[in-house]
């Protein structure tokens, strides 16, 4: 089976005025792409996740999880999580779709990145991932990890998106 291919920019992602990013890149390879809330909740950050926030181990974060499709097929889990204290009593703590995307909400509360900081690391996919992309046993997948820092250095939000094998995306990047 051929995998579709789709050129994107992480920046588009990150800016208040995208509106549904993914979308218009799914469009753009002849697809129709779409996204479902599976959940957003507040518990105690994962290790490294309050390790990447700057939070010390066990802080409480909030957690948002869409799953993002081409065709109405699974390709991504998109996981983000905020500091609760950032986060909790907000859109982003609740399961609905938020008006406009979360960039540009936290743009509104005043959280823009000043700096962004990606990385892709191939690993084998959990149980739950097997689940949620309708995979039917253990496969390899990307997982992206970025971290948006605002001006000072502080990170704000961070970014776990597990993407199913055989995708690919190019991130491309401008000099702005």
């Amino acid at each position: 089976m051929e995998h579709p291919r789709w050129n994107a920019t992480s920046d588009r992602y990150l800016s208040p005025a995208a509106g549904d990013a993914w979308a218009d890149d799914a469009a753009a390879s002849g697809q129709r792409g779409t996204q479902r809330i599976l959940d957003a909740d507040t518990l105690p950050a994962p290790d490294e996740i309050a390790q990447l926030l700057g939070l010390k181990a066990g802080a409480s974060v909030v957690r948002r999880r869409r799953l993002i499709l081409a065709d109405d097929q699974p390709v991504e889990i998109a996981t983000s999580y905020w500091a609760a204290s950032l986060a909790e009593l907000t859109r982003l703590g609740y399961p609905q779709k938020i008006p406009g995307g979360t960039a540009r909400f936290l743009a509104e509360l005043g959280y823009s990145p000043a700096e962004v900081r990606e990385d892709i690391t191939p690993r084998w996919s959990t149980p739950d991932e097997q689940a949620a992309l309708r995979l039917d046993q253990a496969e390899p997948i990307m997982a992206l990890t970025r971290i948006q820092l605002d001006a000072s250095g502080q990170p704000f939000q961070v970014d776990v998106n597990v993407m199913r094998e055989g995708q690919h995306i190019r991130y491309t990047r401008q000099a702005g």
